[in-house]
């Protein structure tokens, strides 16, 4: 049983499964899981769609739901007694599922930790209790949970396994010129909520800017799920004064970066995709008050953006919450179109990001962890 709650995570699962499906062609892999899983022969026992929800508030609107889903993967692994369950990140479903099959003698799986390194740390104490295996995707992770029962190794990170598997393309450009063609990825989020809190500030930005350097041109990224209402008016509005100039795209993440010069970038997974590919970018998060409120209290680190965390420094800027403005996005923009030495700068630190994560692949090492547990067969509960 996997369960895996938002697109990266199933991104990430489908790597596992189709290296699982060459170990164990014929494992039956089943549980919560979206398109790219399924894609690989998963089997989804609820939709995925409604799993993908961020923020406490937005949560605890949906509680019921969210309950009611727990309730049915509960019975199934009482049921099933699948020979691991494999967690997915996705902290808040998954350990109430991580401990229930624990008392009835599953193996337990984690793949991609809670970020213990930033809030709530007494996750990692609840991991290393009731985990099997534990498989960190960071190098820094590890130390957080060696001093718990659970194994914990290192397995490389699923971006530079994936990275691995993209084809060669033409070095990126050291520099950008005013007055040459610069193309402007925007990356608004994979969730509704983000889409609806960011896009609108980062097309801002995007006229701003535009307006200040005529040949550039922006390209949005439309997040496999995410219906087009949600962003038609902020297309339209740019189109209407700038007719040919913004494009909403559908294609894979990873292939608009790679044609970008910079990028606006909701924070998240996506920031740690530029990076990989030397893409100067500006980290942006808003959500909303309460959790805001919430969260500055508990989290005790000095960045938010995942290339800055592995990198140990700010290597690209960040505009968090009241900072989340089109006339802040611009100005950090603005920088790397007309500071050579600046843009220049922050691709090279951007490609020693990549060298932190090392070569492991995960998808092996997560596989050979499942069929171990496998092997070892449903425990007496």
């Amino acid at each position: 049983m996997f369960v895996a709650g938002d697109p990266s995570g199933d991104e990430h699962a489908a790597a596992v499964i189709g290296r699982l499906k060459e170990m164990l062609p014929d494992a039956r892999l089943f549980g919560i899981g979206g398109p790219c899983m399924r894609e690989k022969g998963f089997e989804a026992v609820l939709p995925f769609e409604p799993f993908n929800r961020m923020g406490i508030a937005e949560v605890l609107l949906h509680l019921p739901f969210f309950l009611n889903a727990k309730s049915i993967l509960i019975k199934q692994l009482k049921n099933t007694r699948p020979a691991a369950l494999v967690c997915v990140d996705y902290p808040g479903f998954n350990i109430p599922l991580m401990k229930a099959a624990k008392k009835l003698g599953v193996p337990v799986v984690w793949y991609i930790v809670p970020q213990v390194w930033a809030w709530k740390k007494k996750r990692a104490e609840v991991l290393g209790r009731f985990a099997s295996f534990i498989g960190v995707v960071f190098p820094f992770e590890k130390e957080y949970f060696t001093a718990y029962p659970a194994p914990v190794e290192y397995v490389g990170h699923p971006l530079v396994e994936a990275l691995d598997r993209e084809q060669t393309v033409a070095p990126k450009r050291l520099m950008l010129d005013k007055s040459s063609p610069v193309r402007l990825a925007i990356v608004p989020g994979s969730r509704r909520q983000e889409v609806s809190r960011l896009l609108g500030p980062m097309m801002d930005a995007a006229m701003i800017l535009k307006r200040e350097f005529p040949n550039l041109t922006v390209a949005v990224s439309r997040s496999r799920g995410l219906e087009s209402g949600l962003f038609e008016a902020s297309a339209r509005r740019f189109e209407k004064e700038f007719p040919g100039a913004v494009a909403v795209s559908r294609e894979p993440l990873p292939l608009l970066l790679r044609n970008s010069d910079c990028a606006l970038v909701t924070s998240g997974t996506a920031t740690l995709q530029a990076a990989l590919r030397e893409v100067p970018l500006v980290v942006a998060y808003k959500t909303s008050a309460v959790t805001y409120s919430l969260l500055k209290g508990m989290i005790t680190l000095p960045y938010i953006g995942l290339p800055n965390i592995v990198a140990g420094e700010r290597i690209v800027p960040e505009c968090i919450q009241h900072d989340a403005t089109g006339e802040r996005f611009a100005a950090e923009i603005r920088r790397f179109i007309i500071d050579k030495e600046y843009y220049a700068a922050t691709v090279l630190k951007l490609s020693q990001v990549r060298a932190k994560l090392g070569e492991k692949k995960p998808s092996v090492e997560i596989a050979a962890a499942i069929g171990a547990a496998a092997k070892s067969g449903v425990l007496a509960p």
